[in-house]
């Protein structure tokens, strides 16, 4: 085997000075055999499987005259004693498609290329920590279930968090480092592109992995990897400290993430690594007004349109409403700086709604992907022809709405996708980030409080376990990102979940004794023929791991035909069964992430 200098290597890439003077770096070279390995972007430098000789590349220049400068360069080469290999993107494309070794290797390989800010985009933090928590008799005059969610979570993320302005230094690195702390990021802020090492006693892991399309919390890339996606798994035995059910070192455990600082800097206090970092988009300038001035505008209306509080009113007391309504003007001026105008404060629900909406979803719009799926309905021939033979596109199946007329589907390569005008990937990374983070804390004080026990997250809530009328570990209010309760006038004695965006609940009324059931799906709808009731979401819980049949719901929906110009109505089958595969789950249903091998989890009611 030879060794290949590369831009990874130590040396970096190799610089040969040729004979017209220029330098030249060369992709991979093999010292000991004087050869040069060159790998070529099809679409950067004008392949014929995209450009015709005259179009323009995206470098700016023709395909032919790429096409020139390439046969220079390996002319120079030659001068020099050099064998030059050339690869094209598009031909080592169709060789990991025929070769399955191949295409293992390289899937195997750490992704150590250029940092991509879209790959530190994830969503909420969703998932059970156990699968089910039931208070008998006994244990149900001493514990409760509690839930409580963030109020307002990302309008509090946009209105308090810091956001960078202006547009960042990129620093191509590709260092040795060993960052155990925040401090250690310093000068840098932004967003990084490294190779993280997580702790392997660290209960609610920090960083994410996007495995097997699923967002994964973990604590070993390897363990994560190796599991079979969709198989329900339950561990034969309870989890202990003597019992470690992953036996890999920190290379395996380690793995290559993109994410920005407010995430890494909780990660390193809580005692991950950093051994190598690839790339930073660096910002100096940050604010935590950026968009403050929207949510207060958006908070004013919804106010306003919410009516009164309740707590603000007193019909029998008019000199004490009205101190009461000026303590509540002055309470949104001073917590918020929002100045309430009272003659406008009145019910109005559908302002209440557009206001609200506007003031949850406006973040989003700047993550809104840029390259969705375009339809081309068209009956000219010429038209037809060219989106088929455009090889800057992707095609799907077209379909044929009358003899003469077509519909195309189609979408950009990935090469020449551009960016929309609203396009803002940083502002949006950074708020769900920061979001996980917020949520991460509340997370936090739960699992560290010895009479909690955590059961189950939400992206904005917790599901816990705890002693009756205790108060709870986190600051509870109506605030931006305070805690709120939610069920307050219920206690929760059973709680049950089969993975992520499911769960059964059973709660009693506080002062009647009623009893309630709630069962929560997604994917599932409330209006079936046969509903997934508790009692059988609870026996699906509790075989967890053991082979069980399905349960089959079907529901009649409306389906437009394209070819027919009509919505048909038409029986949909749903089959549902219990799947959590982002972790290990022992024989008393608590879930640990993959890699853990620190203490058990503390239960209160055992």
């Amino acid at each position: 085997a030879f060794k290949i200098q590369n831009r990874q290597s130590a040396e970096g890439e190799y610089r040969i000075t040729v004979s017209n003077g220029s330098v030249l770096r060369l992709d991979g070279f093999i010292k000991e055999k004087n050869i040069a390995i060159e790998f070529l972007g099809c679409a950067w430098h004008g392949h014929k499987c995209l450009y015709r000789p005259h179009e323009i590349c995206l470098n700016g220049k023709t395909a032919l005259y790429n096409d020139d400068t390439l046969n220079e360069r390996i002319n120079l080469l030659n001068n020099e004693n050099i064998r030059t290999y050339i690869f094209w993107e598009c031909e080592v494309v169709k060789a990991l498609e025929n070769n399955p070794r191949m295409s293992l290797f390289f899937d195997e390989l750490p992704d150590i290329g250029p940092l991509f800010p879209r790959d530190a985009f994830h969503g909420g933090r969703t998932g059970p920590l156990s699968l089910k928590c039931h208070l008998e008799d006994s244990a149900e005059n001493e514990y409760e279930i509690s839930c409580y969610d963030v109020v307002s979570l990302y309008p509090a993320v946009n209105f308090y968090a810091f956001y960078p302005i202006g547009h960042p230094e990129v620093w191509d690195l590709n260092l040795d480092i060993n960052w155990t702390k925040p401090e250690d990021l310093r000068p840098y802020r932004g967003i990084f592109k490294l190779f993280i090492i997580p702790p392997d006693n660290l209960y609610l892991p920090v960083i994410p992995e996007r495995i097997h399309g699923k967002l994964i919390f973990h604590l070993c890339h390897q363990c994560a990897i190796e599991i079979e996606p969709g198989v329900a798994k339950r561990k034969q035995n309870s989890y202990s400290y003597e019992t470690k059910w992953c036996q890999h070192d920190d290379n395996k455990r380690g793995f290559v993430s993109t994410t920005c600082s407010v995430e890494l800097e909780l990660a390193l206090s809580r005692g991950y690594r950093a051994t190598k970092v690839y790339s930073i988009y660096n910002w100096e300038e940050w604010s935590d007004e950026l968009l403050r001035p929207y949510v207060q505008d958006m908070m004013r209306l919804k106010i306003e349109a919410s009516g009164w509080p309740t707590s603000a009113l007193s019909p029998e007391n008019l000199e004490q409403e009205e101190r009461l309504k000026n303590e509540f003007i002055e309470k949104n001026q001073k917590e918020y700086g929002i100045t309430l105008d009272p003659s406008k404060i009145a019910r109005n629900e559908g302002l209440r709604y557009l206001a609200k909406t506007c003031n949850n979803s406006m973040w989003g719009r700047w993550a809104l992907r840029c390259n969705l799926t375009q339809d081309c309905i068209t009956s000219s021939p010429i038209k037809l022809h060219t989106i088929l033979n455009d090889p800057k596109l992707e095609v799907g199946a077209i379909e044929m709405l009358t003899p003469d007329l077509f519909a195309v589907p189609y979408k950009n390569r990935r090469e020449f996708v551009r960016p929309h005008d609203k396009y803002n990937i940083i502002l949006a990374l950074i708020t769900t980030a920061t979001a996980r983070v917020m949520l991460y804390d509340f997370m936090e004080k739960i699992v560290n409080d010895n009479e909690c026990k955590l059961l189950y997250t939400d992206t904005d809530s917790c599901f816990f376990v705890h002693k009756r009328n205790k108060k709870p570990p986190f600051r509870v209010g109506d605030m931006l990102g305070m805690m709120s309760r939610e069920y307050e006038e219920w206690a929760i004695i059973s709680f049950y979940t089969g993975g992520c965006k499911q769960y059964a609940m059973k709660m009693k009324h506080r002062e009647t004794g009623e009893l309630k059931y709630i069962v929560k799906c997604r994917g599932l709808w409330e209006q079936v023929d046969t509903p997934l009731d508790f009692n059988q979401f609870r026996k699906m819980v509790e075989a967890y791991g053991e082979e069980q049949d399905p349960v089959v719901l079907q529901r009649t929906h409306f389906q437009p035909n394209w070819r027919k110009g009509q919505v048909t109505s038409r029986t949909q089958i749903r089959r549902y069964t219990p799947i959590y595969d982002k972790g290990f789950v022992d024989a008393n249903f608590d879930c640990y992430p993959y890699g853990y091998r620190g203490e058990p989890i503390n239960d209160p009611t055992k």
